[in-house]
């Protein structure tokens, strides 16, 4: 019995990963894209603000401006 508590247990703990993975990669995802929601429509959301156009360094991604990593580039 005790056994199956335990994995009762553990997959209670683990069930929540599992629930909605966004993105792995970016845990902040979900975030970027609720305050993206916040900014009128004619605008983006880039580093903490609302702004007309991506600025330098950043890639548009619709309502999203996403930054450059300089190690994925080729």
């Amino acid at each position: 019995m005790s056994r199956i508590a335990l994995l009762a247990v553990a997959l209670a703990t683990a069930t929540p990963a599992f629930a909605d993975p966004v993105d792995p990669a970016n845990p902040d995802a979900r975030e970027a894209d609720q305050l993206a929601a916040s900014c009128p429509p004619e605008l983006k959301y880039a580093a903490g603000a609302c702004v007309s156009t991506c600025p330098s360094g950043f890639t548009d991604a619709g309502r999203i401006c996403v930054f450059e990593n300089e190690s994925d580039r080729d």
